[in-house]
């Protein structure tokens, strides 16, 4: 019985593996302003803004390899992840609501800002995003 006792002990230890890896990582932050946005008409739910940056610094092997992680920085200094949704309501009382989000491909990074709505009112602020690749 005691035998049983310390071989079944044994097995009840948790072995544990460690693995190394080594991470890269870039983070670049951005500046959209309020007149940079152009107005995309591809989406089939409608008219959208995005404002696309060239970065040479995305390669193919960062985009195949990699993540991204993409944060809105808000106006007290803390971040938000994207997609970032939030609700405004004008004067008169009329709300909507906004997205924004990021996507990336080789050479490039764009930022994206959805109505609700749809509607092409140029959007009130400016934006800053951080974005960090790792691979």
């Amino acid at each position: 019985m005691v035998v049983l006792l310390i071989a079944f002990l044994a097995s009840c230890q948790k072995y544990t593996t460690i693995e190394e890896y080594n991470v890269n990582t870039i983070t670049i932050d951005y500046n959209v302003k309020t007149d940079h946005w152009s107005i995309g008409k591809d989406d089939e739910s409608g008219d959208y803004f995005y404002y696309e940056f060239r970065e040479p610094k995305l390669t193919q092997e960062i985009y195949d390899k990699g993540v991204m992680q993409a944060f809105l920085i808000l106006r007290d200094g803390n971040i938000s992840p994207l997609p970032f949704d939030d609700f405004w309501m004008d004067s008169d009382g009329y709300r909507w609501t906004e997205q924004v989000t990021c996507e990336f491909r080789p050479g490039y990074v764009t930022f994206i800002l959805k109505y609700n709505d749809h509607a092409a009112v140029s959007p009130y602020y400016n934006y800053d995003f951080r974005v960090r690749f790792m691979w």
